[in-house]
């Protein structure tokens, strides 16, 4: 018998006798291609004829469907995951697992949710369109354009697995204008990889797949986190639920790397302990170092030396931006920590008799046993450090004459892994720089209750939060970190705003608010933005951006970079401002007269000699000190007038 049957790949009607369909090719299908989906011919809300289906993950199948409405070729996707519901063959409805009955409507609800906010998205020509959505057969469907092309991971492999600077510039481009549209609305789509990448006729591209999208500032993690090796950064793993706009940055970064390698990048939590992943130059040399240094700023381990948002990015993709290796960022970041380490070193060397002297009262209090103790700290290029150091074992020795004190100055390239090989050997120096040290280098460092307990401690204003920030007591923080808004008060771009301090970023009536580098952490502890790059604060001649978050370290630098425009520092209050402790330093002495003997010096870190001379007389560095006396003083200069009023609110946790 003969009839007209209908080709559910291209939807077009031709006499059965034929076999297959005479207009696209396609075999006579009568039957699902998996027992649980949909039989081709189903009509869903009334209009939509469901033919084969073209795609299967882990919550989702993708279906070719006809729209008798319209007249026109779509795809949809039906929520349906094995683990959560079943179809038996010849139902339409699905039935649900009455023991994840929860999680099922939950991902329902956020499967329509995600389909609402990705339909505003539809005149953007670089995300996948949505046009409909709705519930039926006890789950949900969306309706989205049908996509003529392949997706970029198969379009690399028919081209050789790799792609030429020029087209790899095109579609990362193309990209970065969706993911862009997307950070501004506080979307993330938390799944940029090559496979979510549509590449269409003209090398149009498309980004698709908004199964594990989230809101940026949603507190409702969501209950799977999808995770592509390779692609996925060290916060997906972690589900901390600390997802922003720099998880995406560093998904597309993986995706560059691996457009101009033909290599997909190691997984992050592999790179976190042991990091082999090589700059894309150093693979092919014909790849310019700026746009191979931007690749690896995009796909950092650590999110803070990520791109702060997709504009920055864009930049530095084009050349707009000159970028620095990761090696360099690492070092001007550094650099702060090392310099305020370095000018506290060199005025400890000056004042260790004046220091000491504070200890003279008991005579047995002073004297120590004969001891030698080893000093381990970090040292940059060109830095005063060493000299520092010489000047303190001199002037320490002389005052102890039975404690010899041995210093080790390491390169802060290789600090880390230094100590860390000591730490594995169970051979910690006495005492050491431990800012930025993991806990894994640290478990076997002494306990450093006797300084907390110690009198220099006791004058110290905010070390009453110490445990609540420490998980054990294993580090002696001397300064604090805290964060300030940079305020342009007077040039083209500027906010009248008079206060010392501020409680909200509304305070500022500003369009546009940048982040400094490095300290989103800090910031991001206390306030929720979509914020500018740092380019649009610190750009002397057309600033468009009248304020940066940024820390109270950054001061002094930003007052010498931008120097067109008048400034103000104004520091954040409210109930509750978090904050970090700085300038960190531990001790690994076993031996009783060794750990005697570190444990004096570092108490006179705290003291209020030492502090005043640090913090107070070169007024204009960021360090904030944590002894009382010392912190009020450093109030009285100009840049850190709303210190006074804020610190009372200020926490460590």
């Amino acid at each position: 018998n003969h009839y007209m049957a209908l080709c559910y790949s291209c939807f077009k009607e031709y006499d059965s006798q034929f076999g297959m369909c005479p207009f696209c090719g396609a075999e006579t299908i009568t039957e699902p291609k998996e027992a649980v989906h949909l039989l081709p011919g189903t009509v869903l809300n009334g209009r939509y004829i469901i033919g084969v289906s073209v795609g299967e993950g882990g919550f989702g199948v993708v279906y070719n469907a006809y729209d008798k409405t319209l007249d026109r070729i779509v795809a949809i996707k039906e929520l349906f995951s094995a683990r959560l519901v079943t179809r038996y063959p010849g139902e339409t409805a699905v039935r649900i697992n009455k023991k994840t009955a929860g999680e099922f409507e939950y991902r329902k609800n956020r499967f329509l949710t995600e389909a609402r906010y990705i339909a505003n998205f539809n005149s953007n020509k670089n995300i996948v369109g949505v046009l409909d959505h709705f519930e039926e057969n006890n789950t949900a469907y969306i309706v989205m354009e049908l996509l003529k092309g392949m997706s970029l991971s198969s379009y690399m492999a028919k081209h050789g697995g790799k792609l030429d600077r020029s087209l790899t510039l095109e579609i990362a481009g193309q990209i970065c204008s969706a993911l862009e549209e997307l950070h501004n609305e506080n979307i993330i789509h938390c799944d940029v990889a090559p496979d979510n990448i549509f590449v269409l006729e003209g090398h149009e591209v498309k980004l698709f797949d908004f199964g594990a999208a989230k809101l940026a500032d949603s507190a409702d993690a969501a209950i799977d986190i999808c995770l592509k090796p390779g692609y996925s950064p060290p916060e997906q793993y972690d589900r901390t639920n600390n997802l922003g706009p720099w998880t995406d940055i560093y998904a597309l970064g993986a995706t560059l790397y691996i457009m101009l390698t033909g290599i997909k990048p190691d997984e992050s939590t592999n790179r976190k302990l042991n990091d082999t992943v090589v700059p894309p130059h150093v693979i092919d040399p014909s790849i310019p170092d700026n746009l191979s240094n931007t690749v690896m700023k995009a796909m950092a381990v650590e999110k803070h030396l990520r791109f702060k948002n997709i504009d920055a990015l864009r930049k530095s993709l084009i050349g707009d931006v000159k970028v620095r290796t990761l090696a360099q960022e690492k070092r001007i970041k550094n650099l702060k920590r090392v310099a305020g380490i370095a000018t506290a070193l060199v005025i400890l060397a000056s004042v260790t008799g004046a220091v000491a002297n504070m200890y003279s009262d008991k005579k047995e209090e002073n004297g120590l046993r004969p001891a030698t103790v080893s000093v381990w700290y970090s040292v940059a290029d060109g830095s005063s450090e060493q000299a520092a150091m010489e000047s303190i074992k001199e002037d320490f020795e002389s005052k102890f004459p039975d404690v010899t004190i041995e210093l080790k100055a390491i390169n802060e390239s290789s600090y880390t892994s230094e100590i860390s090989a000591a730490a594995k050997k169970g051979e910690l120096p006495d005492l050491f720089e431990s800012s930025g040290l993991s806990d894994d280098v640290l478990k076997n460092a002494q306990d450093v209750s006797a300084i907390l307990d110690s009198p220099q401690a006791k004058e110290c204003l905010f070390l009453e939060d110490y445990h609540s920030y420490y998980s054990d007591t294993k580090k002696i923080p001397l300064g604090i970190e805290v964060p300030v808004a940079a305020v342009i008060t007077k040039g083209s771009t500027k906010v009248v705003y008079n206060n010392d301090v501020f409680d909200d970023l509304s305070d500022f009536r500003a369009d546009k608010i940048a982040m400094d580098n490095g300290c989103d952490e800090l910031i991001e502890k206390n306030l929720d933005s979509q914020w500018a790059s740092r380019d649009t604060f610190m750009d002397n001649e057309s600033n468009t951006s009248p304020v940066m978050m940024t820390s109270s370290m950054n001061i002094n630098d930003i007052r010498k970079e931008l120097v067109n425009y008048t400034k103000n520092y104004v520091f954040l209050d409210g109930d509750k401002v978090s904050c970090d402790y700085i300038y960190e330093w531990s001790i690994g002495a076993t031996d009783a007269e060794e750990r005697r003997a570190s444990e004096r010096l570092l108490s006179w870190m705290l003291g209020n000699v030492y502090q005043s001379e640090l913090m107070i007389t070169i007024a204009s560095d960021g360090q904030i000190p944590v002894n009382e006396k010392c912190f009020h003083e450093k109030c009285s200069n100009k840049n850190y007038k709303g210190l006074e009023k804020a610190y009372k609110h200020y926490v460590f946790d």
